[in-house]
């Protein structure tokens, strides 16, 4: 054993000792050098620990990649670990290791460094291998080769992530750095004074036959008191949520799984069935719970039944008892009784899914990860617990995880994860001055240097990127490592006139494209990024489009302590302002649409030009792009394009878009600004002599439907949000009954009104079209024309 090697060893047994992780970098150029010395540091591990259970991370489509894994599997000899490719990195969730071997040769994918970072137990290691850094610095990984769109070329690709990712080593406790091709250590191992962790007893309540049994599979305290909080909802009446929030590492899924083997048995007894849902954003994210919840079941005395996609548990049977895992969605429309629902990583998930499934089920677990690889930050517990108190009627459970599962508390790996990735950024706090000074609309907007936002101001770089932590975006790893290092990204801020960030903006350069990336458009060929311009080119085909540069807005968000404030629209003014003057045509936006997101872009402007065919299977939400135009060539393309979007909509609300939200709908349909692209009415006389009958007589709404759609169509292709307006209510009533052909006490349910009012409101609103658009041409008495008393009351 080399005697660098042997000076490794205090260091690895201070971690032991302390049940804390080690990290051992190997830089150099050799490929074989590189693997042979992993092979050593990860002998020593092994003689020092007796650990057995390990991984070797790579990416198996370089050629060098898989050279260094043979040499590394050839020097272990009969020691055996797992080649795992980096696309597999999922599959660790869940899983407890002893070391992991990391080769960073050819990529630096944040999500897979977040995800491996956290599997690794107390006294284990981690080994990472690279090239030397100046070489590292001047190559591209796999990760930054999809970070390039046109027109930007791989030389114009940022190495700040690289950069940021180096420092943190050479800064991170815990860490020691060796160079193999100058056989000396960069950053010497350092034993760090720690003390001797000893075993905690668990306090476990006291509890009636094998659920003992269930209680002795919890590893930490904070598990023992989540199992028992979530088992007493069984006791609770009425409406109850319980919310259970930790870091990762925590061993959430494993406590909220055993609870759940509980609460099925206590429910069994009583009731004699049992029935559970999960959901998560996948199966995947859900397995440790169904997993940890079959082992449940088990040491109640269960034989449980077991269903699988894959390799993934999606239900659990056994004597009444009936877990079973759904997504999202397609639970809002599950129609059988079930007694409890858990949402596993729940931050993940948008407001409108949570908020749905709060007010239909009874019982509800929300359970999520505050920081880590899918975590949202503590603005998911700060908004969602803020709702959930504020509901009537209702008992709100709550706790969160502090303690370690599997390394113990102030884990020096995992503080070094953390900071790398910001994964525990937080916004400013915010006192009584700053609301102030938003009050007083002192604000400045900051278009910061690139390089120097990220490596000159960690502190302004936490508040940007702790905002987006807390607003309830998905957030991931890979994230901050686009912002760093995409040439196509910028980001820009409104701050407070002390400095402090209230509002952060990421935003996508878009179209500048050359005729060449244009024709092959038309043809079909879908470039990177450049998503605005594709669509406007794929279904409008306006070619020319994408000549124009603009930005798209990725994300944009206010501090959550000074939200409905107007800061949002602030920011959105002067980011179109710098783009008026930098010469752009367009500033633009996609999103998951709802109907609160829906009223922010239409209030500020944006015009829809594309809406999804289908749901997100996850979020239940369609996407929407939605575009500003600065220029005036800009500005005739999207006039034509919204025209365009606005015919096929209504077209289309009895087919694919069906189940679309009548709000969001009309907010679609009325957000356009030029009265003159409106659609003529052109009806057949006897088209018109039915529509009169059905207005003023006796005929029918079944055999007036072809005439009511083309007046209607006519109608919302001519209003805007300043024109002549029937009331909203009865412009919802239109798209659920006429245009999505829903039934009238299916219809009148989404209004909240009676279907006898409904029916007479389109009766009434039909008259008024009629003389909107011919004039009383009719000869009819204007007192018929206006609504009854009782019609006004209804609408």
């Amino acid at each position: 054993m080399s005697e660098w090697v042997k000076s490794l060893e205090d260091f690895i047994r201070s971690g032991v000792k302390a049940n804390h992780r080690r990290m051992v970098v190997l830089v150099g150029s050799s490929d074989d050098a590189v693997a042979e010395s992993a092979v050593e540091v990860v002998k020593l591990f092994l003689d020092i620990t007796g650990m057995g259970n390990g991984i070797y991370l790579y990416q198996p489509e370089y050629g060098d990649a898989r050279n260094r894994l043979r040499v590394f599997t050839d020097s272990m000899g009969n020691i055996r670990f797992k080649p795992i490719p980096f696309k597999d990195t999922k599959l660790l969730l869940g899983q407890t290791l002893d070391y992991a071997v990391v080769d960073l040769f050819n990529d630096l994918k944040p999500n897979d460094i977040g995800r491996v970072g956290s599997v690794v137990r107390g006294g284990g290691i981690y080994v990472l291998l690279m090239p030397p850094v100046d070489k590292w610095l001047n190559s591209i990984t796999k990760f930054q080769l999809k970070l390039i769109t046109p027109p930007h070329k791989p030389e114009e690709i940022r190495q700040y992530l690289k950069s940021r990712f180096w420092r943190s080593l050479i800064n991170g406790e815990g860490v020691s750095i060796y160079d193999t091709d100058e056989s000396r250590f960069i950053k010497p191992p350092q034993p760090i004074n720690v003390q001797e962790v000893s075993q905690t007893q668990l306090s476990i309540p006291s509890v009636k036959g094998k659920a003992i049994e269930v209680y002795k599979l919890a590893k930490t305290q904070d598990q023992v008191n989540v199992i028992s909080m979530l088992e007493g909802m069984v006791n609770e009446k009425g409406k109850v949520n319980a919310v259970i929030i930790a870091d990762r590492g925590r061993g959430k899924s494993a406590a909220v799984g055993l609870a759940v083997s509980l609460i099925g048995h206590r429910l069994r007894r009583r009731r004699g069935v049992a029935r559970i849902v999960v959901t998560a954003e996948s199966p995947d994210n859900a397995e440790t719970l169904m997993e940890f919840a079959k082992r449940g079941f088990e040491e109640l005395g269960y034989d449980v039944e077991v269903s699988r996609t894959g390799s993934n548990i999606v239900g659990l049977s056994t004597r009444g008892i009936y877990v079973d895992y759904y997504k999202p969605y397609p639970l809002m429309s599950l129609q059988r009784p079930i007694d409890l629902v858990v949402v596993d990583e729940a931050a993940m998930m948008p407001l409108p899914i949570l908020y749905g499934i709060h007010n239909r089920f009874t019982r509800v677990i929300y359970s999520t990860t505050i920081h880590g690889y899918e975590g949202a930050g503590r603005g998911f517990s700060v908004r969602f617990l803020k709702y959930l108190r504020g509901r009537r009627g209702i008992r709100v459970l709550e706790y969160e995880m502090t303690e370690p599962i599997r390394y113990a508390r102030d884990d020096p790996i995992e503080r070094w994860l953390f900071k790398t990735f910001l994964l525990d950024a937080e916004p400013a706090h915010i006192d009584e001055d700053d609301l102030k000074l938003v009050n007083e609309g002192k604000v400045k907007y900051i278009a910061p240097s690139i390089e120097e936002f990220f490596f000159k101001d960690e502190e302004a770089l936490r508040q940007f990127f702790g905002i987006y932590v807390q607003a309830h975006y998905r957030n991931e790893p890979d994230d901050l490592g686009m912002m760093m290092d995409a040439p196509h990204h910028i980001v820009r801020a409104l701050t407070l006139e002390n400095g402090k960030i209230v509002v952060s903006m990421e935003l996508a350069e878009e179209g500048g494209l050359d005729d060449e990336t244009i024709n092959n458009m038309v043809l079909g060929f879908k470039p990177p990024g450049n998503i605005i311009p594709d669509r406007m080119v794929k279904y409008w085909k306006i070619p020319e489009f994408a000549k124009l540069r603009g930005w798209r807005i990725v994300r944009i968000a206010t501090h959550p302590e000074l939200q409905d404030k107007g800061l949002g629209s602030t920011a959105l003014s002067m980011l179109e302002n710098e783009a008026k003057v930098r010469g752009l045509d367009w500033v633009g936006v996609g999103f998951g649409v709802n109907a609160q997101l829906l009223r922010f872009w239409v209030k500020n402007g944006y015009l829809p030009i594309h809406i999804s065919p289908e749901r997100n299977p996850v979020s239940g939400e369609y996407s929407v792009l939605m575009i500003k135009p600065i220029s005036d060539t800009a500005r005739e393309a999207v006039y034509y394009a919204n025209r365009e979007f606005r015919i096929r909509l209504l077209s289309s609300l009895s087919g694919p878009y069906v189940g679309l939200e009548p709000d969001v709908a009309l907010m679609l349909l009325t957000s356009s600004e030029p009265v003159a692209q409106s659609l003529e009415l052109n009806l057949t006389s006897g088209q018109l002599n039915r529509l009169i009958a059905y207005a003023w007589g006796p005929m029918t709404y079944e055999n007036t439907v072809d005439a009511l759609i083309e007046l209607f169509k006519a109608y919302f292709m001519r209003i805007t949000r300043a024109g002549f307006r029937i009331p909203e209510i009865m412009e919802k009533g239109i798209i659920a009954k006429v245009f999505q052909s829903k039934t009238w006490s299916a219809a009148a349910r989404e209004l909240g009104v009676k279907p006898t009012v409904l029916m007479l409101g389109l009766r009434a609103v039909s008259r008024v079209l009629l003389v909107y658009f011919y004039g009383n041409g009719f000869n009819i008495p204007i007192y018929m024309i206006q609504p009854s008393k009782r019609q006004k009351q209804a609408y």
